[in-house]
């Protein structure tokens, strides 16, 4: 979904969105699985979570938290592309709120899903962790710690495979990792 198109939305309900956060929210509830311009999902404090995470090699850090329903359905594709992306020497890291790391340590074990799972200690604002309680965020950070590409929505492997290729010095579309 493209920024005109969401314009178009919300000047069909008479209203106007401003703040990247707002925007990027609200395409977000909308089902939009978007490219979000780097400078709206930079902007989240979820940023220097992912680039602290990647540890100085390539990685796809994705956040998400239980009670969210496209994070929900993104889970066993997350699981998948861990797989596809360790034969690559790419990582994934996958962050939750530290409230709610219990909930999702249950949930993940009752849908039989080993995802290695982290604890983010209050550093998220609450402007993500709205973004979060109806989507996922993703990001690929390059071995020099730079964000490179973004992803919120629904996250399937083709999408993280392309955020993986990202990481790695690629563009963001459909990757060369191996399945």
């Amino acid at each position: 979904m493209t920024g005109r198109a969401i314009a178009r939305i919300l000047a069909e309900f008479g209203c106007a969105m401003r703040a990247p956060a707002r925007r990027l929210a609200l395409a977000l509830a909308l089902g939009a699985t978007l490219p979000a311009p780097a400078a709206d999902l930079a902007g989240l404090s979820a940023a220097p979570v992912a680039v602290q995470l990647a540890e100085g090699s390539p990685a796809v850090v994705v956040l998400w938290t239980p009670g969210c329903m496209t994070c929900r359905k993104s889970l066993a594709e997350i699981e998948r592309f861990v797989a596809i992306a360790a034969k690559d020497g790419v990582a994934v890291r996958t962050v939750v709120p530290a409230g709610v790391y219990d909930d999702a340590r249950a949930m993940l074990a009752r849908r039989g899903l080993s995802l290695p799972v982290v604890a983010d200690e209050n550093r998220l604002d609450a402007s993500t962790l709205r973004i979060l309680l109806d989507s996922p965020l993703a990001y690929a950070v390059d071995r020099d710690g730079k964000i490179v590409a973004t992803r919120g929505g629904l996250l399937g492997v083709r999408v993280l495979e392309g955020l993986a290729n990202a990481a790695q010095g690629g563009e963001p579309g459909p990757s060369g990792l191996s399945r």
